[in-house]
């Protein structure tokens, strides 16, 4: 596993701040360079000027990703009629499969609004690197489940929260709790023009 002890900690104290509390500053993204499910370039800058929330899945997944992605999907009805303060992104940690079509046919699962919701793959190294070294959170290789063609590929199951200015601000559970920790958190950035 590719995630740090000081990573661990960050995951922690993320969800943990009072209301009057600012959210930590967790990291700054470095620049990458991948495509979104249209087949257009996606990188930080795409990023600037609006908070986001992102996530990590593969459309082959068999276990935790349609939930992170029905999480997702709820997030957007919470924050509809936000999108120029807010936006999601989910993140294929199976580019080898994962390409523009396929994401886009994904996408539409779970109606995505391609205005507030983007789905980005990329070569994998560019996409390991970006959610490795970029959101710091777990992704590892493909690994066969023993159950025909099915595989399982290691990655977070956290929400990363990054402000308008590209800065990690909170790793959030999928669970309820932590689904609500992250809405108020992704709140408080907008009402701060974070």
């Amino acid at each position: 596993m590719r995630v740090g002890a000081a990573v661990v900690a960050c995951m922690l104290l993320a969800g943990g701040c009072e209301d009057g509390e600012p959210l930590p500053r967790l990291g700054t993204l470095p620049s990458f360079a991948l495509v979104d499910q249209h087949g257009d370039a996606f990188g930080r800058q795409d990023m600037q000027g609006r908070v986001w929330i992102a996530s990590f899945v593969f459309t082959r997944c068999p276990t935790i990703c349609p939930t992170l992605s029905m999480k997702m999907e709820e997030l957007q009805r919470r924050f509809t009629g936000r999108s120029g303060e807010i936006a999601l992104v989910s993140f294929s940690v199976d580019p080898e499969n994962d390409t523009p079509a396929v994401l886009r046919e994904h996408a539409a699962r779970y109606h995505a609004d391609p205005s507030m919701w983007t789905w980005v793959t990329g070569p994998t190294e560019q996409v390991s690197d970006t959610v490795v070294r970029g959101f710091r959170v777990a992704m590892g290789e493909p690994t066969p489940t023993g159950n025909g063609d099915e595989y399982e590929i290691m990655h977070s199951s956290h929400f990363v929260l990054v402000d308008r200015d590209g800065t990690i601000r909170g790793y959030y559970a999928s669970d309820p709790e932590g689904v609500a920790e992250l809405t108020a958190a992704a709140a408080k950035l907008v009402e701060e023009g974070r």
